[in-house]
Protein backbone atom coordinates (compact mmCIF):
# COMPACT_ATOMS: atom_id res chain seq x y z
CA UNK A 1 0.00 0.00 0.00
CA UNK A 2 2.91 2.23 0.82
CA UNK A 3 4.51 1.91 -2.22
CA UNK A 4 1.79 2.34 -4.45
CA UNK A 5 1.32 5.82 -2.54
CA UNK A 6 4.92 6.23 -2.94
CA UNK A 7 4.86 5.70 -6.55
CA UNK A 8 1.89 8.25 -6.97
CA UNK A 9 3.77 10.79 -5.33
CA UNK A 10 6.66 10.36 -7.95
CA UNK A 11 4.07 10.09 -11.07
CA UNK A 12 2.35 13.51 -9.61
CA UNK A 13 5.85 15.17 -9.03
CA UNK A 14 7.07 14.23 -12.21
CA UNK A 15 3.87 15.83 -13.87
CA UNK A 16 4.61 19.34 -11.87
CA UNK A 17 6.43 21.27 -14.52
CA UNK A 18 9.05 23.20 -11.43
CA UNK A 19 9.73 20.05 -10.30
CA UNK A 20 11.36 18.88 -13.96
CA UNK A 21 12.87 21.83 -14.19
CA UNK A 22 14.94 21.51 -11.30
CA UNK A 23 15.20 17.62 -12.25
CA UNK A 24 16.96 18.32 -15.13
CA UNK A 25 19.22 21.11 -14.02
CA UNK A 26 20.82 18.65 -11.41
CA UNK A 27 20.98 16.39 -13.96
CA UNK A 28 23.19 18.25 -16.31
CA UNK A 29 24.81 19.90 -13.22
CA UNK A 30 25.86 16.84 -12.50
CA UNK A 31 27.00 15.67 -16.06
CA UNK A 32 28.98 19.42 -16.46
CA UNK A 33 31.12 18.30 -13.03
CA UNK A 34 32.13 14.35 -14.16
CA UNK A 35 32.74 16.11 -17.68
CA UNK A 36 35.27 18.70 -15.58
CA UNK A 37 36.59 15.74 -13.62
CA UNK A 38 37.54 13.31 -16.50
CA UNK A 39 39.17 16.18 -18.77
CA UNK A 40 40.87 16.72 -15.32
CA UNK A 41 42.54 13.72 -15.06
CA UNK A 42 44.65 14.17 -18.24
CA UNK A 43 45.77 17.74 -17.44
CA UNK A 44 48.99 18.61 -16.03
CA UNK A 45 48.49 19.82 -12.49
CA UNK A 46 50.29 23.68 -11.89
CA UNK A 47 52.93 21.73 -8.75
CA UNK A 48 54.11 19.08 -11.50
CA UNK A 49 58.01 20.08 -12.52
CA UNK A 50 60.71 17.98 -14.42
CA UNK A 51 63.19 17.18 -12.14
CA UNK A 52 66.49 16.11 -13.36
CA UNK A 53 68.04 13.00 -12.80
CA UNK A 54 71.73 12.81 -11.84
CA UNK A 55 73.93 10.73 -14.53
CA UNK A 56 75.56 9.17 -11.48
CA UNK A 57 74.68 8.68 -7.78
CA UNK A 58 76.75 11.45 -6.63
CA UNK A 59 76.39 12.86 -3.05
CA UNK A 60 74.02 16.17 -2.65
CA UNK A 61 75.92 18.71 -2.25
CA UNK A 62 72.65 20.17 -0.62
CA UNK A 63 72.74 17.97 1.95
CA UNK A 64 76.57 17.55 2.87
CA UNK A 65 77.50 20.99 2.40
CA UNK A 66 74.14 22.71 3.66
CA UNK A 67 71.38 20.69 5.54
CA UNK A 68 74.39 18.34 7.69
CA UNK A 69 76.88 21.23 8.69
CA UNK A 70 73.49 23.20 9.87
CA UNK A 71 72.61 20.16 11.87
CA UNK A 72 75.30 18.98 13.42
CA UNK A 73 76.23 23.29 14.60
CA UNK A 74 72.24 23.67 16.15
CA UNK A 75 72.33 20.06 17.55
CA UNK A 76 75.76 21.12 19.67
CA UNK A 77 73.42 23.10 21.68
CA UNK A 78 71.51 20.62 23.12
CA UNK A 79 68.40 22.63 22.91
CA UNK A 80 65.54 21.90 20.81
CA UNK A 81 65.89 23.43 16.91
CA UNK A 82 64.61 23.60 13.51
CA UNK A 83 65.89 22.81 9.94
CA UNK A 84 64.39 24.29 7.06
CA UNK A 85 64.11 22.43 4.00
CA UNK A 86 64.23 23.79 0.87
CA UNK A 87 61.68 22.08 -1.88
CA UNK A 88 64.68 22.55 -4.70
CA UNK A 89 66.84 21.07 -2.66
CA UNK A 90 65.01 18.11 -1.40
CA UNK A 91 64.52 17.42 -5.19
CA UNK A 92 68.25 16.90 -5.43
CA UNK A 93 68.74 14.45 -2.44
CA UNK A 94 65.67 12.63 -3.87
CA UNK A 95 66.86 12.17 -7.10
CA UNK A 96 70.46 10.96 -6.69
CA UNK A 97 68.96 8.11 -4.71
CA UNK A 98 66.22 6.77 -7.45
CA UNK A 99 68.29 4.48 -10.00
CA UNK A 100 66.70 6.25 -13.21
CA UNK A 101 66.96 3.34 -15.70
CA UNK A 102 65.05 0.94 -13.10
CA UNK A 103 62.70 3.66 -12.70
CA UNK A 104 61.68 3.94 -16.39
CA UNK A 105 61.46 0.12 -16.24
CA UNK A 106 58.74 0.42 -14.06
CA UNK A 107 57.16 2.96 -16.26
CA UNK A 108 57.76 6.64 -14.30
CA UNK A 109 59.44 9.38 -14.91
CA UNK A 110 59.70 13.28 -13.82
CA UNK A 111 59.75 12.46 -10.48
CA UNK A 112 59.36 15.61 -8.13
CA UNK A 113 58.02 16.75 -4.69
CA UNK A 114 56.89 20.52 -4.23
CA UNK A 115 56.09 21.99 -0.82
CA UNK A 116 52.55 23.67 -0.28
CA UNK A 117 51.30 24.70 2.84
CA UNK A 118 49.79 21.25 4.99
CA UNK A 119 50.76 19.55 2.35
CA UNK A 120 53.27 17.42 -0.17
CA UNK A 121 52.53 16.86 -3.50
CA UNK A 122 54.93 13.65 -4.66
CA UNK A 123 54.10 13.52 -7.74
CA UNK A 124 55.16 11.30 -11.37
CA UNK A 125 54.50 10.91 -14.85
CA UNK A 126 53.65 7.90 -15.94
CA UNK A 127 51.97 6.19 -19.69
CA UNK A 128 48.92 4.40 -19.85
CA UNK A 129 47.56 3.16 -23.19
CA UNK A 130 49.79 5.52 -25.05
CA UNK A 131 48.48 8.35 -22.77
CA UNK A 132 50.72 10.52 -20.34
CA UNK A 133 49.59 10.67 -16.59
CA UNK A 134 50.67 13.14 -14.19
CA UNK A 135 49.88 10.89 -10.40
CA UNK A 136 50.32 13.23 -7.41
CA UNK A 137 49.98 11.16 -3.57
CA UNK A 138 48.88 14.15 -1.24
CA UNK A 139 50.65 13.86 2.38
CA UNK A 140 49.95 15.86 5.31
CA UNK A 141 52.49 14.49 7.78
CA UNK A 142 52.42 14.47 11.51
CA UNK A 143 54.46 14.17 14.04
CA UNK A 144 53.47 14.50 18.27
CA UNK A 145 54.94 12.43 21.17
CA UNK A 146 53.08 9.23 19.69
CA UNK A 147 55.39 9.18 16.51
CA UNK A 148 55.39 10.33 13.24
CA UNK A 149 53.19 9.55 10.41
CA UNK A 150 53.53 10.67 6.43
CA UNK A 151 49.76 10.90 6.20
CA UNK A 152 49.11 10.07 2.80
CA UNK A 153 45.46 11.05 2.35
CA UNK A 154 44.82 11.45 -1.70
CA UNK A 155 45.58 10.30 -4.66
CA UNK A 156 45.17 12.52 -7.83
CA UNK A 157 45.40 12.47 -11.48
CA UNK A 158 45.97 14.91 -13.29
CA UNK A 159 44.17 17.70 -11.18
CA UNK A 160 41.66 14.71 -10.89
CA UNK A 161 41.00 13.57 -7.25
CA UNK A 162 41.09 9.39 -7.66
CA UNK A 163 38.10 8.17 -4.87
CA UNK A 164 39.76 4.61 -3.55
CA UNK A 165 43.09 5.04 -4.98
CA UNK A 166 45.10 5.08 -1.88
CA UNK A 167 45.99 1.30 -1.09
CA UNK A 168 46.57 0.95 -5.02
CA UNK A 169 49.03 3.66 -4.85
CA UNK A 170 50.43 2.83 -2.00
CA UNK A 171 50.34 -0.75 -3.07
CA UNK A 172 51.51 -0.43 -7.00
CA UNK A 173 52.95 2.70 -7.76
CA UNK A 174 54.80 4.19 -5.06
CA UNK A 175 56.25 0.51 -4.17
CA UNK A 176 57.84 0.56 -8.34
CA UNK A 177 59.39 4.02 -6.94
CA UNK A 178 60.61 2.80 -3.67
CA UNK A 179 62.05 -0.80 -5.54
CA UNK A 180 64.14 2.22 -7.90
CA UNK A 181 66.24 3.17 -5.62
CA UNK A 182 69.90 1.74 -5.13
CA UNK A 183 69.98 2.87 -1.42
CA UNK A 184 68.38 0.37 0.86
CA UNK A 185 68.60 2.87 3.99
CA UNK A 186 66.26 5.14 1.91
CA UNK A 187 64.18 2.24 0.50
CA UNK A 188 63.67 1.13 4.38
CA UNK A 189 62.64 4.51 5.32
CA UNK A 190 60.31 5.19 2.19
CA UNK A 191 58.53 2.24 3.06
CA UNK A 192 58.17 3.24 7.05
CA UNK A 193 56.76 6.71 5.52
CA UNK A 194 54.37 5.23 3.45
CA UNK A 195 52.39 2.98 6.15
CA UNK A 196 49.22 4.53 8.10
CA UNK A 197 50.91 3.12 11.01
CA UNK A 198 52.60 5.81 13.21
CA UNK A 199 56.44 5.63 13.18
CA UNK A 200 59.15 6.20 16.02
CA UNK A 201 60.44 9.77 15.38
CA UNK A 202 63.85 8.95 17.09
CA UNK A 203 66.88 8.82 14.98
CA UNK A 204 70.96 8.43 15.94
CA UNK A 205 73.81 11.23 14.29
CA UNK A 206 76.98 11.21 15.29
CA UNK A 207 76.63 8.86 18.38
CA UNK A 208 73.43 11.47 19.62
CA UNK A 209 69.77 10.38 19.80
CA UNK A 210 67.31 12.99 18.41
CA UNK A 211 63.44 12.91 17.79
CA UNK A 212 61.45 14.99 15.23
CA UNK A 213 58.90 16.56 17.56
CA UNK A 214 57.03 19.17 15.01
CA UNK A 215 56.60 19.23 11.02
CA UNK A 216 55.70 22.30 9.08
CA UNK A 217 54.83 22.92 5.69
CA UNK A 218 54.93 26.40 4.00
CA UNK A 219 54.91 26.67 -0.03
CA UNK A 220 58.48 25.61 -1.01
CA UNK A 221 59.47 24.50 2.22
CA UNK A 222 59.11 22.10 5.27
CA UNK A 223 60.54 22.88 8.68
CA UNK A 224 61.91 20.22 11.18
CA UNK A 225 61.85 20.51 14.68
CA UNK A 226 64.53 18.39 16.56
CA UNK A 227 64.40 17.38 20.16
CA UNK A 228 67.86 16.22 21.58
CA UNK A 229 67.71 13.17 23.87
Amino acid sequence: MEKKLNNKGIKKNLKDPKFRIIFVCVIIFAFLLFVNWFMGIFKTPAHFRTVKFASEHQVSQYLTNVILPEFYNKSQLGTPFEIELGQEGVNDIVVRHLDWERLKQAGFSDIGITFKKGRILLSAKTKYRKQDFVITAILRPKADKNGFNAGLTEIQAGTSIIPFAKDFLREKVLYEIIKSSADANFVSYAGLILSDNKMNPEFSFQHRNFKITKIHLEDKKIILRFQPE
